[in-house]
Formats: C-alpha cells, structure tokens, sequence
C-alpha cells in the first residue's frame, strides 16, 4: 500500500474517531459589538508524572538538522501541563471581530513551525522553506489533499488559502517525521494552550457553549460551558495519561 492511500485511511479514521471537532465554524458568523463580554481560561494537564520530553531520530539531512529534533507531538512541563492543546468554543454564531492574521508555516530546523496554529477561514497562509534542503509540504483535510507544494530553495515563499473549516494535517513529503496541525475556523472564539499549557479566550458574549479542547494524541473532550457578563471562568482540561 502507497504513502499517499494509507495516510487517506489514517486521516479517514482520525475524523471518525475524533467527531465533529469546530463544526461551529461551518455556520455563518456575525462580527458584533461585545460590551461586558466573558472570559473562558484554564490549563490543560496531565496527571501524573509528565512523559518526555521526547525526540526525533533524523533520517535524512542531519548535516543541516543534527542528529535529533524535539518531538512536538506530545509536550508536556514537569508541572504536568500540556502545549498545543486547542479549545474552541462552539455553538457561537456572532461575537468580536477576528484580529489582524498573517499565518505562517515554517519548515525549519527539520521541525514545521508553529506546530500547532489558528488560522481564519479563507485566509492566505504563507508556506516558507528556512532550510537549505528541498522540502514537500503536504497538507491534507479530510483525508484529501488541500495543498502539495515542493520548496526547494532556501527563504522560498508560497501562499495558499485555507478556504474550509476544520482540522488540517501537515506533512513533509521529503522529510517523513515532520508534521504540524492547522484548525481553519470560522470564528476567533478558539485557543493554543502554550509551554504553561494554559489558554483564554475574552469578549465572550454571555449565553451557554460548548467547550472542545482537542490535541493530537490525547484525544478530545467537551464540556458544557454557560457565562454570564463581564464573568470570569475557569474550566480545567484534564486528558487521560499517556
């Protein structure tokens, strides 16, 4: 079985497996003014003791990568909390206006970074090569293909739109243990948790949401989430350990 087919079933599976994830983002959204909005923030967390930190054996080019890159499919502080975890709120259909974007996909150092971003549906995301190596960036949506695009020269730029909600999967073609993940989303009400593994989304307007958080091997988790204005909530994420 070919690359290209058994990573088509993989992806099939991964949808199945993780259900409807930023299906509020398919809905028509309304930028309005939000006065005494909400803010949702929490951490995502591991119970206990953190795995890792992991790494990457290099298989190819490691006179320009090294011998080993971070694994940043699973990391996780010595507080136990998780980077790269999104949360998004859905069931929202109108709220604060989307801040300026300009995303960008780097390939650089062997690693494809950000490894986890938000990007605005429609959108131009600029593809960038910071190595001196061919890279094949491969993004696929759904098990299909959004962009295949071959970079071989160094500071090499392409722009591609990401024109449909949900979860994009990033490969190198070239270099077969790079990866990265896009959430295309209709709406801004949607969070990365960073190296505290902490998030918080603001303007919230009053009224009750569904909260996903989503990460790429721990799986998904909901919960149901009503504020009211001007109110501050926590909402904890605790994943399963690993």
């Amino acid at each position: 079985m070919g690359r290209p087919v058994l990573v088509v079933l993989i992806l099939a599976g991964l949808a199945a497996a993780l259900g409807p994830v930023g299906i509020g983002a398919q809905e028509a959204y309304r930028d309005v003014a939000v006065k005494n909005g909400a803010t949702i923030s929490g951490e995502a967390i591991h119970p206990g003791p953190p795995p890792g930190p992991f790494v990457i054996w290099v298989k190819k080019d490691a006179e320009v990568f090294g011998e080993k890159v971070p694994d940043d499919r699973l990391v996780v502080s010595r507080a136990g909390k998780i980077k790269n975890v999104v949360v998004t709120l859905e069931g929202i259909s109108e709220g604060k206006p989307w801040p300026d974007q300009r995303p960008q996909l780097a390939n650089k150092g062997g690693r494809f970074l950000p490894h986890v971003q938000i990007v605005r549906t429609g959108t131009p995301l600029e593809i960038v090569n910071r190595d001196p190596v061919l890279h094949n960036t491969h993004g696929y949506q759904d098990g299909r293909t959004v962009f295949n695009l071959a970079q071989p020269n160094a500071n090499q730029v392409i722009k591609r739109p990401l024109r449909r909600a949900g979860l994009v999967d990033i490969m190198c073609d070239s270099h077969d243990w790079m990866s990265a993940w896009i959430m295309v989303q209709g709406h801004p009400y949607v969070a990365v948790t960073g190296e505290d593994g902490a998030y918080a989304i603001n303007d919230v307007p009053p009224g009750t949401y569904t909260l996903t958080a989503w990460h790429e091997k721990l799986g998904r988790q909901q919960h149901q989430v009503t504020v009211k204005a001007a109110e501050q909530k926590k909402v904890n994420v605790t994943f399963p350990a690993k």
